[in-house]
């Protein structure tokens, strides 16, 4: 006789969901936009075909485009360098030292820095690089 309709329209509800997909992107823009780099520098490797990743106790100097030293986030002289690295070097003799230097870093400051480490008794050096990619 009477048919009744009280089937519930859905209703969507458009507007929360907005508010979370615009957080999302926006996070996930600015989150790939920084880039992760120690000491907050951005050195700028070489490249070279046969890079391979060191896998023992290691210690890793960076020098900037301005020839800056830092060591664990810090920036040093190469006086606070040479201790800090003899430090190392008496706890682990074996440990490797890595220097990553930026490519428009001056040849005689990365040797003035390979020196200082190996006049405290570090032999065991090794030059950061990028590993290189082919163009297609």
């Amino acid at each position: 006789m009477f048919q009744r309709d009280n089937k519930r329209k859905v209703d969507i509800r458009i507007l929360p969901l907005i508010d979370v997909i615009f957080f999302l992107l926006v996070f996930f823009m600015l989150f790939t936009t920084f880039r992760a780099t120690p000491a907050g520098l951005d050195i700028d490797l070489p490249q070279a075909e046969t890079v391979t990743e060191q896998e023992q106790k290691q210690l890793t100097i960076n020098i900037s485009a301005q020839g800056q030293i830092y060591l664990e986030d810090e920036e040093l002289t190469i006086a606070a360098l040479q201790s800090r690295v003899a430090n190392v070097i008496n706890e682990d003799p074996e440990a490797v030292i890595i220097i990553e230097a930026d490519r428009e870093v001056f040849y005689d400051k990365i040797v003035e820095v390979m020196d200082t480490v190996r006049q405290v008794g570090a032999h065991r050096l090794a030059l950061a690089a990028e590993e290189k990619v082919e163009e297609q």
